[in-house]
């Protein structure tokens, strides 16, 4: 007997023309789409049959738990229908993509992941940002007092860094990077939207940008090379 299975799949940066092929194959066909929020529906509206259920945080509304999501998934999944669990860039990049992918698995469902592009990448280099041969890649959502790892620690690494969905804490993880070594003046930007319609980007020293107030999505890149293109520009 045939295992149930949901994909798993990245919806890249936001613009749809960066899907892959086979996430958009995917979505054509799919018959339930979950998603994290109201952004990813350009997308997901590839999948025109399919139900569409919201499970991030919206206005008014709590996120779903991650043992929720996964309870939907499954049931959605032993029903027969092809499920497709959209998430934002690449679904493993600061995200719960994985723990959503061990908890299904758990539940004997298969999970097949797709891969996206993710803003960690994408976003640099729509903001002209050199990142070089090095970079470290951290969400920024955590506590910036007693984070995962410490921002001072990403500070004294050489190469580029990249935050992403660190918007509400960017004074204080700009601050840790400093403290940590990182200088003041080193070339630093904030992306919103990075290759949506409406990009916008605000480039400058890391300390002049962490003090920068732009509407989410927003990934924060600090440059490990003194070149960067433009200042605050705003993309069709």
């Amino acid at each position: 007997m045939t295992r149930p299975v949901v994909h798993l799949v990245g919806a890249g940066p936001g613009d749809v023309r960066l899907l892959t092929r086979r996430a958009a194959d995917l979505l054509t066909r799919a018959e339930v789409v979950v998603l994290d929020r109201p952004s990813l529906d350009p997308i997901a509206s590839l999948a025109e049959g399919a139900v569409r259920i919201h499970v991030g945080r919206l206005p008014g509304q709590r996120a779903w738990s991650t043992a929720a999501t996964v309870a939907l998934l499954a049931e959605r999944a032993r029903a027969g229908l092809l499920v497709v669990r959209l998430k934002g860039g690449d679904p493993f990049v600061c995200s719960r993509g994985g723990e959503e992918a061990l908890a299904l698995q758990a539940e004997g469902i298969d999970v097949q992941v797709t891969p996206g592009v993710t803003a960690a990448t994408a976003a640099p280099l729509a903001a002209g940002v050199p990142t070089g041969a090095a970079v470290t890649v951290a969400a920024g959502n955590h506590d910036p007092v007693s984070p995962p790892v410490g921002w001072t620690t990403v500070g004294a690494i050489d190469g580029a860094v990249v935050v992403l969905i660190g918007r509400a804490h960017q004074g204080a993880i700009a601050d840790g990077l400093i403290a940590g070594g990182r200088p003041a003046v080193a070339p630093a930007a904030l992306v919103h939207a990075a290759t949506r319609v409406g990009e916008r980007v605000v480039s400058g020293s890391l300390g002049e940008v962490a003090g920068e107030r732009l509407d989410p999505p927003v990934t924060f890149v600090v440059a490990s090379a003194p070149s960067m293109r433009g200042d605050d520009r705003a993309h069709p």
